[in-house]
């Protein structure tokens, strides 16, 4: 009876579908699991190539990159290159894929982006950076963490990425990690000690990459005790010397990216800002509700604008705030009724800006803000509230749909 197809190789075929990983890239028939059942404790935990031990990635999965095989031979790359890896996120190990390498601060990608140093990592250094040790290599710092639900069983994983790679021997100059974790006492990797756990190069063509290694768990699955290695202190130190810095790099592509921590945080105040607006409405509505006798309506129009939005605006950074703390941002939480509710929200909004204008614009040349005009009438701070935000939603309308056009230009040139 043949042997069923490991859950992992299943998993991470409908994950690199999802990301659209191109098939001409792929070299199936080097595809490896190296989870329990296809890579038992009885097999080694390490392998010496080169004269350097590298760890076996046990609890991931290789999904094969295609390789310049006559260029492979050439060097004898199979032979006399070590084993390395670059934790990285999926978008630059894609790219790098395509570039057929790893690429240097400095670097102009085939899209024409000029690639930084990640902010948060060390300046100046313009290396590429790798490792052979796939825990060091899995470290937050370096290696992304995405949420996948399964097609095939609606069930979630955790998946996080590393490049598999080759490295020519003298290319490479050994250092210590650089997350700290010397000064705390911690040792990250059993098997290659915290002075040697980093090689760098400014010789790109010295890295061959031919893995993408995708260690995949079912969600809020816990880690096994071998596995789980304690993160050392991520914030920065007041002072980084040559012997001990604090952070490393990820330049494997488009690396003006920030740590995603700092997104979160952007998103959640950025909604509770913007739920401020529609409070204000409310509040307003409530104040002066009867302060108009010119259009009354107006009062009503701030009350639901201020329900509406206030309600919508708190649902979204719950939505963030519950996802946050789940797997992964990109968790997907009733995908469908979201979509829905969505579009019904931006239609309601666009009506009830229509409405607005409709009762407040045609009031400009006759409202009096002298509450003795008891007939043109309306409270001066109620309505030039309104009438501004009536114009900033225009405005934001015009932004956006200048926003579109200038990036559909910018891609149609570019194409």
């Amino acid at each position: 009876m043949a042997k069923s197809e490991c859950e992992n190789l299943r998993v991470g075929h409908e994950y690199l579908e999802s990301v659209a990983w191109p098939s001409v890239l792929r070299q199936q028939a080097h595809n490896r699991c190296y989870c329990k059942r296809c890579y038992p404790s009885t097999l080694p935990d390490t392998l010496t190539v080169a004269g350097y031990k590298y760890v076996i990635p046990r609890g991931w999965t290789r999904f094969a990159v295609s390789v310049d095989e006559p260029i492979a031979q050439f060097h004898n790359v199979w032979k006399t290159w070590l084993n390395c890896y670059h934790g990285t996120s999926i978008e630059n190990a894609r790219s790098a894929v395509e570039h057929r390498q790893l690429l240097l601060p400095s670097d102009v990608t085939l899209a024409g982006k000029k690639l930084k140093i990640r902010e948060g990592h060390i300046p100046g250094e313009n290396y590429v950076f790798t490792t052979p040790s796939i825990t060091y290599a899995a470290l937050e710092y370096y290696a992304h963490t995405y949420t996948f639900e399964s097609p095939n069983n609606s069930r979630m994983y955790t998946i996080k990425v590393v490049l598999q790679c080759k490295q020519k021997a003298d290319s490479i100059t050994v250092q210590p990690e650089t997350v700290g974790a010397r000064a705390k006492q911690i040792e990250i990797c059993p098997h290659i000690p915290n002075e040697e756990l980093e090689w760098k190069t400014q010789n790109r063509s010295a890295v061959l990459i031919y893995g993408l290694m995708l260690e995949i768990k079912p969600c809020n699955e816990d880690d096994s005790p071998t596995e789980t290695i304690p993160i050392p202190d991520q914030s920065p130190p007041l002072k980084q010397t040559r012997d001990a810095p604090q952070y490393s790099l990820d330049i494997s592509t488009d690396s003006d990216e920030i740590y995603f921590t700092k997104k979160k945080i952007a998103i959640l105040i950025i909604l509770i800002l913007f739920t401020l607006l529609p409070v204000a409405a409310l509040v307003l509505s409530q104040i002066y509700k009867a302060d108009c006798p010119i259009e009354p309506r107006i009062s009503f129009w701030l009350f639901i604008f201020g329900v509406v939005g206030a309600g919508t605006f708190l649902l979204l950074f719950f939505i963030a705030l519950i996802t946050f703390r789940c797997c992964s941002e990109r968790l997907k939480i009733g995908r469908g009724i979201g979509a829905c509710l969505l579009c019904l929200l931006i239609l309601f909004f666009l009506a009830w800006l229509i409405m607005g204008s409709i009762w407040v614009f045609p009031l400009k040349a006759k409202v009096q803000f002298d509450p003795s005009n008891t007939e043109n009438y309306c409270q001066k701070i109620l309505y030039m509230f309104i009438f501004g935000l009536l114009l900033a939603q225009y405005g934001c309308i015009a932004l956006l749909a200048c926003t579109g056009v200038i990036t559909a230009a910018y891609f149609k040139y570019r194409n």
